[in-house]
Parts: C-alpha cells; sequence; structure tokens
C-alpha cells in the first residue's frame, strides 16, 4: 500500500476530525447552557464547520489516494484495509450531496433543536411544525442525491446502521410486534400487583447527582474523561478521545428516571472511551454503527441494572443516599424497575414495551418520508397509533410526537438501532455469561471488571474494523438473531417468579 497515500488521508481525516469534534462540542454546548438568542449564531458556526469537514473530505485528491490504496491493499493489516474500505464507500455517499445542502442542513438544525426544545416545554406542536417540514424536505433531498431503490428511508437508514434496509426492518418489526404485544401484556397483568407508589417520596437531584455518579464510576466510566450534565434530552457524545459528555434530566419523585438514563448513557461512554485512540479520526477508530452503540447503551441499562443481583450490591448504598428507601427493601426496587406498564414515554418504557415505541416511531416516520402522513397531520396521526399500540389516550405533544429530539436533529433513519441494539445487547450477554462464569455473582459483589474487559475486547476496541452484522457474528459466533432478546423477555417477565 502506498505509504504516501495512506499517510496523506491518515492526516487529512485527522484535519477533518477536529472540525467535526468541534461541532459536537458546538452541538453539546447548544443542548446544555447556549442562551436562546445565541442559536442564530450556533447554526452558522455549525454549518461552516460541517461544511469544511464535507470539502475537506470530497476532495479531488482523496478519491486519488484512495485508489492508490485499493489497488495494492493486499488484506495482510486489517486496520489499514477497513479503513481503506470505509474511506471509499464514505466517500462516494458524501460526493453524492452538495456542500450547501450539507452547510443548510446544519444550519436548520441548529434552528430546529431550538425550536423543538421551546416547543416541547410549551406543549406548543405548531412552533416546531415548519422546521419539522424542513426537516422532511431536506431529508428526502439528501435521499435523492444518494439514490435507492424502494423508499427514501433506505437511503438514510444507511447513516446509522450500515447494510440494513427498510424491507428487512419492516420484516424484523412485522414478526416481532404480536410476540411483543403478547409479551406485554402478560407482563402488565403480571405486574398488576406491584404498587405504582412503591418508591414514592422526594429524591433530591443533589442525592441523585451523588448515587448516579458512584454507578457510573463502578462500571468503568472515566470521570477525568468525562462528565454528566443536565439536557432536556439524555444524550452521550464522544467528543474526543479523553472527553465523553453524558447528560440525564432529573425527576425528584422518580431517582429512578434519571439513573436509568445515566446507566444507559453511560453504555454509550464506555464504548467511546474504549475505541483506540491511535485510530482516532479514521474508521478504525470510530463505533461501528448507532445498532452496536444501542446495544452497548441498553447491556448496562438493562442486563445489568435491572438484575436482582445488581440491586443486592446497590440498594444498601441507594438507602444511605435516599431518605424514602430506608423503609424498602432491595426487592421492592427490583419490582419496581421490573414492573412491566405501558408508559407514555420511550426513555422511561419497561422493556417489555420498549420496543413497540421504536415500532411505532418506524412507522411513522417512513410515512411521512413517503410523503404518505403531512407533518400537520402527525399529533393525530401519533396519537391514533398510540392508543393501538398501547391502549393509552395521549394527553399532550409533549409527552406525544414532541417527547423525543431526534426529529429535530434530522435524525430520520436512527430509531430502528434502539431495536437492533436490544437484539445485540441479549445476544452479547448470553455470550458474556456463557464464557465468562460466575457473572452473577460479580454483579452481586459490585465488580464488573470481567464484563468490561470483555465489551472492550469484543466490541470497543475493534472500533470500525468490522462491518455490523460481522462484528456481532464473530463476537458471539452467529448472525443477529431477536431469539436471544424474546428469551430475555420472556425469562423476566413470564417465568415463574
Amino acid at each position: 500500500m502506498p505509504t504516501s497515500a495512506y499517510n496523506n488521508l491518515v492526516e487529512r481525516c485527522s484535519e477533518i476530525a477536529l472540525f467535526n469534534s468541534t461541532s459536537s462540542l458546538l452541538g453539546w454546548d447548544q443542548e446544555t447552557c447556549l442562551p436562546r438568542k445565541g442559536v442564530s449564531y450556533r447554526a452558522e458556526q455549525c454549518a461552516f464547520m460541517k461544511g469544511r469537514a464535507h470539502h475537506l473530505f470530497c476532495a479531488p485528491e482523496v478519491d486519488r489516494w484512495i485508489s492508490e490504496c485499493e489497488q495494492v491493499d493486499s488484506g495482510e493489516d486489517p486496520v489499514r484495509s477497513a479503513n481503506v474500505r470505509d474511506w471509499r464507500w464514505s466517500y462516494d455517499r458524501a460526493t453524492k450531496l452538495p456542500e450547501g445542502l450539507v452547510e443548510k442542513s446544519e444550519r436548520v438544525r441548529a434552528h430546529a433543536m431550538s425550536a423543538w426544545a421551546m416547543a416541547r416545554k410549551e406543549n406548543n406542536f405548531p412552533e416546531f411544525q415548519p422546521h419539522l417540514e424542513t426537516i422532511i424536505d431536506i431529508s428526502r433531498q439528501k435521499a435523492d442525491c444518494y439514490g435507492y431503490n424502494d423508499t427514501p428511508y433506505d437511503a438514510l437508514i444507511e447513516d446509522y446502521e450500515r447494510g440494513t434496509t427498510t424491507a428487512a426492518v419492516t420484516e424484523l418489526f412485522e414478526g416481532l410486534k404480536p410476540q411483543l404485544r403478547e409479551i406485554g401484556s402478560a407482563a402488565a397483568r403480571r405486574s398488576e400487583e406491584v404498587p405504582g407508589d412503591v418508591l414514592g417520596g422526594h429524591y433530591s437531584e443533589a442525592g441523585q447527582r451523588d448515587f448516579n455518579e458512584k454507578v457510573a464510576r463502578a462500571f468503568g466510566f472515566d470521570f477525568e474523561a468525562g462528565r454528566i450534565d443536565t439536557a432536556v434530552h439524555p444524550f452521550c457524545s464522544g467528543l474526543a478521545p479523553g472527553d465523553t459528555r453524558l447528560t440525564t434530566r432529573y425527576d425528584e419523585k422518580d431517582f429512578c428516571s434519571s439513573f436509568y438514563g445515566v446507566l444507559h448513557e453511560t453504555g454509550h461512554g464506555l464504548y467511546e472511551q474504549g475505541l483506540p485512540p491511535e485510530h482516532h479520526g479514521t474508521p478504525a477508530g470510530n463505533s461501528v454503527s448507532l445498532g452496536v452503540h444501542e446495544s452497548q447503551s441498553r447491556l448496562w441499562e438493562n442486563h445489568v441494572g435491572r438484575q436482582p443481583a445488581f440491586w443486592q450490591h446497590w440498594f444498601p448504598v441507594a438507602r444511605e443516599v435516599f431518605e424514602p428507601l430506608s423503609s424498602r427493601q432491595a426487592d421492592d426496587v427490583v419490582a419496581f424497575t421490573t414492573k412491566s406498564r405501558p408508559s407514555l414515554i420511550r426513555v422511561e418504557a419497561d422493556e417489555a414495551t420498549y420496543d413497540l415505541h421504536i415500532v411505532l416511531r418506524f412507522e411513522i416516520e417512513r410515512e411521512m418520508l413517503a410523503g404518505n402522513l403531512a407533518v400537520a397531520d402527525l399529533p393525530e396521526a401519533w396519537n391514533a397509533k398510540f392508543k393501538e399500540f398501547f391502549g393509552i389516550t395521549v394527553p399532550s405533544d409533549t409527552e406525544g410526537c414532541l417527547q423525543d429530539i431526534h426529529w429535530s436533529m434530522g435524525a430520520l433513519g436512527y430509531f430502528p438501532t434502539y431495536t437492533i441494539g436490544n437484539l445485540a445487547a441479549a445476544q452479547l450477554f448470553a455470550k458474556v455469561n456463557e464464557e465468562i462464569p460466575g457473572m452473577k455473582d460479580d454483579l452481586a459483589s459490585g465488580n464488573y471488571a470481567r464484563l468490561l474487559e470483555w465489551l472492550r475486547r469484543n466490541i470497543h476496541e475493534k472500533g470500525g474494523q468490522l462491518l455490523p452484522t460481522d462484528l456481532i457474528r464473530v463476537a458471539t459466533g452467529e448472525d443477529l438473531s431477536p431469539r436471544h432478546h424474546l428469551e430475555h423477555l420472556h425469562n423476566r417477565y413470564l417465568s415463574p417468579a
């Protein structure tokens, strides 16, 4: 492989990484502490950063360097081969987008996220509607530039889960829906005996911050290379090596809301902190897909954080922090955190019903992109589908179609990765338990080192060397399948107590 061409690509991508990481920092700042009057200029900053990064990567010399590397790639160096493979895929895709469209998209996103936050706060969908209409229009333009065979959704989902298609997701979800509804109904009946106020009381925000940080640190999150802040919608930003930001939001009547949000984002953060820093800026140093990313967050949140063994260790600590728990037992927390009850809010949904939230969003955004659902009709369509799926009347758009940040970010095609992540999380955790005897004892003692080391070795340190489907196959010895996830749900909600 021509050393100069490869080194030129690494150098160019390192430069681009500076623009992208700075752009991500600007995005984090906007979602946590930017004054509202600063949004317009922030939009210009973000547009400049993304436009410049796009311009640098789409330059003709990049095509020439990639071609030189392709001509002599022997496959003997997996890192170099993976980088060349993904540079070609990314270059061919990026050069289909005009630089002006990239910049326009960033401007629209910045304004839309600000408008969404205000619309959500005020339960005012009409304030957000024109922004979402523009985002849908831009998303269709991007899909047309990329090209697609069946639906514009195919062109967009590739940004988040390379190799999958709308048809594949539709087939997966259609197969899962009846089983999820059956599990959800049975789980809800079984959970009726658990009082909704079993953990009722006041949980100070300061106490929640303290407890959240203790657990995140125990999982292995490095607070010298990261932090937790407050945002309207929880998220994780892996800004750069040594800088991974988590956010959550607080409800002083329910410490579990922020706590499980932090466990989820900590899973993302551990992945970001485990990526090989020596390959930062190149595909080999990046996370491989959003589905794999979500597998890490869902694994730590659910397969670790909702286990009775987990609370066997952490309940005494929580009782010291939270006065309402002084009269409770660890079993009360386990019962509450595994209680199944249809929820209006996706990020607070139990495992038995969570995937139906994803199916709902996928079906809606697919129809919006295809032009079969007008944005003006979104609240009505959302409420009707929610009633169909969950039997719940949505009381407000804040708790309905305005609850998630993703559409304001222009992230159409993202939502299916949550269920893909659930499938992968269950499959990975099953493999972990097969290869690491005594995992339950580790959880009961608060020892997560062996689990994290396994994930580091099999997922995190691989970066983008393998495509998503290949990574899961190599890590678990089988193709991604719903089997382990459905078995997990059956065991958690339907097996004899």
